[in-house]
């Protein structure tokens, strides 16, 4: 199958015979490994290309099978009568002829004397759901929590506020990419519009650099960027161009010349956080004023991104973006803009994840398949103590919470270390290399240690004294006294409720492992909201049992987004 994959994705687009054959024989393989579905999709792709009169009978039973394995009674009858009808050009003798009709008629005769086929066509009449076209990643809905208030100030800079008290598990973000771009390692896996994982992918019909999900992933690509992009990808990978530097190529061959020239004069406008968020879903300046840090780069880290922005802008030109006969100073505009465009990259990607399972040791594993800029998320602040995780639908980012935030707290994301897997200095260098900034959360303050090195033989309660005391109070698990006086504000604290706590978890916790390790996320999901809510109230992080189940909970969730299971 994956050699009739690559025939099919080199073979240039005037070699059609060639093609339909190599698409009908994938749908032979498609048929033995039980894709039913896949090589129904590919059974349609060989006849609208004209399959030879000759053999198309073949096609029509094999279409058949595939209908009747998956239970579609109508669309089977269907098949087999047109194969019955191609029969009269094939070139078989009377004999087979004879046999394959006969077999094809019995077919027919018992489907139609089958209750379950009137019942599907009047179901089918209502709903036309086709089988055999491949379907594309369904656009979700994007949407911004109300509990979600982007704010703004000289120390933080803008960044994502509590509007009101959030709990754990509560989705606050749902948003699609303003730009996003496959790796190469996964240019011949994965549809480069939706980074869908394919089995029987569409090819351009230009290159063969990228495949396609569906032929309407590739007709949104060639409509929006790939016409510019089409013959010229090579060359950014092998020029060692990064990631970021393909993601500003994208970004100008996704619009017109003529937009990016009428859109500069305004470009250095700063707009307020709520401006910025109100103006449309795919306007430049939603990015182009996401944070640069121009005033601290050093000559050489400009000279750089300059030489890359004159890199992707000849590639632009040479596409054909600037016309026959490119004006010298569009080019430059553009090439300006495309310096812009490197510098914000720089800081705002996020890296699009696939969760690999590994099915005979059941480890699991986030592999980080492209690149994207999201907008809205590019607006949330760093903590290496996260309120939120991130997981992925295609290109679509899923952001929910991880632990109840307090209305008038920051809701922070994580640029990638976390004080539960790398030591504060660790934590703190990585920043300021990849980021510019120092870390102020409350686990780089106080210096918290990571999950191997928690102490076990303390557990930290919260001050529950009616002054609304922010003290934690720490207790041996063997302490007999059930009133504890707080060294903070004098109150005493009753602890009985939260030991009374660690018991009942303990049993929830062993129900939601068992349900997460059986294939239940959405149940598993719950249970460890639960769990969360339940220990937030009265425990204070960082402690091993509240870690472990916000960790359980985050595997939950990207459980729920781009999975690829590994034997």
């Amino acid at each position: 199958m994956m050699l009739y994959t690559r025939s099919y994705v080199t073979l240039p687009k005037e070699n059609v015979a060639e093609i339909r054959i190599v698409l009908a024989n994938r749908s032979a393989t498609l048929y033995h490994m039980q894709k039913y579905q896949e090589c129904l999709v590919d059974i349609k792709r060989a006849l609208d290309l004209g399959y030879p009169k000759d053999l198309i009978y073949k096609l029509y039973e094999r279409q058949a099978r595939c209908y009747m394995a998956l239970k579609d009674y109508p669309h089977t009858i269907e098949a087999f009568k047109k194969c019955i009808t191609a029969m009269d050009d094939s070139t078989l003798t009377s004999d087979k002829r004879s046999k394959l009709s006969l077999d094809a008629m019995t077919m027919i005769k018992m489907l139609q004397h089958d209750p379950r086929t009137a019942k599907q066509e009047a179901k089918q009449q209502k709903r036309k759901v086709a089988l055999d076209v491949a379907q594309p990643m369904p656009l979700e809905n994007e949407f911004v929590s109300p509990l979600v208030r982007i704010d703004q100030n000289r120390q933080e800079g803008r960044f994502a506020r509590a509007s009101a008290d959030v709990k754990a598990g509560e989705e606050l973000l749902v948003e699609r990419p303003f730009v996003s771009v496959l790796l190469e390692k996964f240019a011949k896996t994965h549809c480069e519009n939706c980074f869908v994982r394919t089995v029987v992918p569409v090819a351009c019909p230009h290159c063969a650099d990228v495949i396609y999900c569906s032929e309407q992933c590739r007709h949104e690509a060639s409509k929006k960027y790939h016409k510019y992009e089409c013959g010229i990808v090579p060359i950014i990978w092998r020029s060692g161009a990064s990631i970021n530097n393909h993601i500003a190529l994208r970004i100008f061959a996704s619009k017109p010349l003529d937009y990016f020239l009428k859109l500069k004069p305004t470009i250095d406008e700063e707009l307020k956080p709520e401006e910025l968020i109100s103006l449309p879903k795919d306007d430049f300046r939603r990015v182009a004023q996401l944070e640069r840090h121009q005033g601290e780069r050093q000559p050489s880290n400009f000279f750089q991104h300059v030489l890359m922005a004159r890199f992707l802008t000849r590639c632009l030109q040479a596409s054909g973006y600037f016309g026959s006969e490119p004006k010298p100073d569009e080019v430059k505009a553009i090439c300006s803009l495309v310096l812009r465009s490197l510098q914000f990259i720089q800081f705002n990607t996020h890296e699009v994840a696939e969760l690999h399972k590994f099915s005979s040791t059941k480890r699991e594993k986030s592999i980080f398949i492209g690149g994207a800029i999201y907008p809205t998320l590019a607006l949330f602040n760093h903590s290496c103590d996260p309120g939120v995780v991130r997981y992925f639908r295609g290109t679509t980012i899923h952001i929910n919470s991880v632990r109840p935030i307090e209305a008038g707290l920051p809701i922070n994301e994580n640029y990638g270390p976390i004080y539960t897997q790398d030591e504060r200095s660790d934590r703190q260098a990585r920043l300021k290399e990849l980021y510019w900034f120092e870390c102020t959360c409350d686990a780089c303050i106080d210096n918290w240690p990571r999950f191997e090195d928690l102490p076990r033989d303390v557990i930290r309660f919260r001050c529950d004294a009616p002054n609304n005391c922010a003290a934690v109070i720490e207790v041996p698990p063997s302490c007999n006294d059930f009133m504890v006086k707080c060294v903070t504000c004098g109150e005493i604290t009753n602890i009985l409720k939260g030991l009374k706590v660690m018991q009942d978890t303990e049993m929830m916790t062993r129900t939601a492992k068992r349900l997460y390790e059986t294939g239940e996320y959405s149940k598993a999901l719950a249970k460890f909201i639960d769990l969360i809510r339940i220990m937030y109230d009265v425990l204070a992080p960082p402690f091993p049992d509240f870690c472990e189940s916000q960790q359980h909970l985050k595997d939950c969730f990207l459980n729920l987004g781009n999975v690829y299971t590994l034997d």
